[in-house]
């Protein structure tokens, strides 16, 4: 899984000491969230993601050690992208170990402020 290399960036360092340290739920969604990104880099070159929200057009539902994020969005060059997720991970919530996505329509600019969708990093 690509979440994998990007933690394994040495400009991760921060990441990978933080990522320990969440609640489970809360790394699942992270390394998910990380995954989520980088498939999306990987898919299509030019979304360039540098933020992903699980939670803003609805919650995800988590089971186990699986989350599956209906209305999820991620940030890609200013602008925010519907995206939904499926991703399994290991038992300690910090790798993933299957993942799928799909990109939905892009999130209307008037809508951003009520799903709490910020411009900036």
């Amino acid at each position: 899984m690509l979440s994998g290399a990007a933690l394994a960036d040495p400009r991760s360092r921060e990441a990978r000491e933080t990522l320990p340290q969440l609640e489970s739920d809360e790394r699942m969604i992270q390394i998910c969230g990380l995954e989520a990104m980088e498939q999306v880099h990987s898919w299509r070159p030019d979304f360039r993601p540098d933020a992903l929200v699980a939670y803003a057009l609805s919650d995800p539902t988590i089971a186990g050690d699986r989350i599956h994020a209906n209305g999820a969005a991620f940030r890609s060059e200013g602008s925010w992208y519907e995206i939904s997720f499926d991703c399994a991970v290991s038992p300690d919530h910090m790798q993933v170990q299957s993942f799928s996505f799909r990109v939905g329509d892009p999130v209307p600019q008037e809508e951003w402020e009520a799903h709490n969708l910020t411009t900036k990093s």
